[in-house]
């Protein structure tokens, strides 16, 4: 498996996930770095969480874990950690690009719009059916 944080990557953010860390509950089983691993191994791929590798143990349990972080806003003052340091210039320009999402080609199309002309049933079916 392919690998997206280096050694030299994770000395300038392994710091910074272990003070935006929760420090309730236990340790868990996957380690940070193995963590953020398979979330960017997830948006790298497009795959459903459920076919995540065994390599990053349990899907539910990192999916678990990012959601956790999104609520409590601990991912968004990471985000801010690293944009405050000049180390993680690249990873600022990287975010602020990957903001941008194309729709599907279907997702733009016109719908009807209110007090439209609604579609009429086929004649067909309106015979089929005999009336009482």
């Amino acid at each position: 498996m392919r690998c997206l944080i280096t050694d030299e990557i994770w000395a300038v953010l392994g710091p910074m996930v272990e003070d935006c860390r929760s420090k309730l509950g236990p340790e868990p089983e996957l380690p940070g770095r193995m963590f953020f691993e398979a979330v960017l191994y997830r948006a790298r791929t497009g795959i459903p969480w459920r076919d995540l590798p065994a390599e990053f143990g349990a899907w539910d349990a990192v999916y678990n874990r990012l959601r956790r972080r999104i609520h409590s806003g601990r991912l968004e003052k990471l985000f801010e950690r690293m944009a405050e340091r000049a180390e993680c210039e690249d990873a600022r320009r990287l975010m602020i690009d990957s903001t941008v999402v194309r729709a599907h080609q279907h997702a733009a199309g016109v719908g009807r719009e209110r007090g439209g002309p609604r579609r009429r049933r086929s004649a067909g079916r309106a015979a089929a059916s005999p009336r009482r």
